[in-house]
């Protein structure tokens, strides 16, 4: 993760920005994005996508963490250079850590399936001792257990690193997170973050429940109220 932040509080708020939207021009590269993938905001900030799919207008959107970026900032797909900005921002609440992204149809193909995880639909948190897993940029896919859950997060043990901010946290193929910040965060002598999945002594990992999440982002009826994944 370029910037992992706890969130301040698991409040449920909503933020919504009447930004434009972004078209790319016709012949660009598409960018084949789904839960998993790698994103850049703004200029280089690189985080997880969440899930993709589409609300109740019809909008083709997707989420990652909050503190990855404010409402507002233009999304290129890492691995997609050529295609250009994919997408814009529409909302962040750096609370309860997310974001809304609101994508260009035109330039990008969604997936529901990224280097192992399928997201298929939703689920509230499974309990303490289940067996989650992630799959982030960083890291790619990987699987612990969970320590504390709760309808508003959870603590798991996946191999988590800088750049996975946003990434999809699933039990079985629904999705019940977003991941947000690692318990304890590196300082300039130690590093608490995963550096391989093989390592199991490593920073537990605070992730957001995606069901708090949803109902945030409905109450506030914009874009991504009444999100489906693809």
């Amino acid at each position: 993760m370029n910037r992992w932040i706890a969130p301040a509080a698991m409040v449920v708020a909503c933020g919504l920005s009447a930004a434009p939207a972004a078209h790319a021009a016709p012949g660009d590269q598409q960018a084949a994005l789904g839960g998993g993938s790698g994103l850049v905001l703004g200029r280089a900030t690189k985080c997880s996508l969440t899930a993709i799919g589409h609300d109740a207008a019809g909008r083709l959107v997707g989420f990652t963490a909050g503190h990855c970026a404010e409402a507002g900032t233009p999304v290129h797909g890492e691995q997609f250079p050529d295609a250009g900005v994919v997408g814009v921002v529409r909302a962040a609440d750096e609370q309860l850590d997310y974001a809304v992204i609101e994508f260009d149809p035109a330039v990008v193909t969604p997936l529901r399936s990224v280097n192992g995880t399928t997201i298929a639909g939703f689920a509230p948190t499974p309990p303490a001792y289940s067996v989650v897993c992630q799959n982030g940029r960083t890291s790619g896919h990987a699987c612990g257990v969970v320590w504390t859950s709760s309808p508003v997060g959870l603590l798991e043990q996946a191999c988590s690193s800088y750049g996975d901010s946003g990434a999809p946290v699933t039990y079985g193929d629904q999705l019940v997170g977003i991941v947000s910040a690692p318990l304890i965060s590196d300082t300039r002598t130690l590093r608490f973050s995963c550096t391989d999945t093989a390592n199991p002594l490593h920073s537990p990992v605070i992730a957001v429940a995606f069901d708090t999440v949803r109902a945030a982002v409905d109450a506030g009826k914009g874009v991504g109220s009444g999100f489906q994944p693809i």
